[in-house]
């Protein structure tokens, strides 16, 4: 399978905002890997799919092409309800995964456009790479590539360990009211009774 580099933007296009409509960014935390081998080498990657992250900024599109049909369906805006598609980012740092992969690391995003949030995670249309977490017991070559990545991306570096606390240095998770699946009602699921009562009308 060949790398596939996803569209990536600098700023954002005209028109739209660089940061989301809530007080603070959206903060979320992610996996990746720094590629060892082969054409694309110290770069950083998505951890399951073969798209190279080059540049801080990510646009994301959907690549759902699990069968010759997909390739004839009408592309979607990423994210989107009926789809995996989207640049997904978990609540919680994830960093038992950087302590099990030699090549894995794990960092803070900051997320905006259209994002789906969900209980345990968040798939967005733009993210941010705003820091790297480096472990302490990581080989010296995956400290250097880790610190070599986040020079060229201009992004932090923290302590593995203070991913979390970390965070709050560029943004605030999602309020509790938009994430799905919660018990109590919120102003999506107030929206939603909304939406409903009016189909009947």
């Amino acid at each position: 399978m060949s790398l596939i580099t996803i569209t990536v933007e600098q700023a954002a296009r005209p028109g739209e905002s660089q940061l989301p409509d809530l007080i603070e960014p959206i903060v979320g935390f992610r996996n990746w890997r720094i590629l060892r081998t082969g054409p694309a080498a110290g770069e950083l990657s998505s951890p399951y799919l073969p798209v190279s992250w080059t540049d801080r900024v990510v646009r994301a599109e959907c690549r759902s092409w699990r069968s010759p049909e997909d390739l004839l369906k009408q592309p979607h805006p990423a994210p989107h309800p009926d789809c995996g598609c989207g640049i997904r980012a978990y609540h919680v740092p994830m960093s038992e995964f950087s302590k099990v992969d030699y090549q894995a690391v794990s960092g803070i995003v900051t997320l905006w456009g259209r994002i789906e949030i969900k209980r345990d995670e968040m798939r967005a249309e733009l993210a941010r790479i705003e820091a790297f977490g480096v472990y302490d017991r990581w080989s010296r070559r995956q400290q250097d590539a880790v610190r070599e990545v986040a020079g060229n991306l201009g992004a932090d570096l923290v302590d593995l360990r203070e991913l979390d606390v970390a965070a709050a240095t560029y943004g605030a998770p999602p309020p509790p009211s938009l994430v799905a699946g919660r018990e109590a009602p919120g102003v999506r699921d107030r929206f939603a009774a909304l939406f409903t009562s009016r189909l009947g009308e």
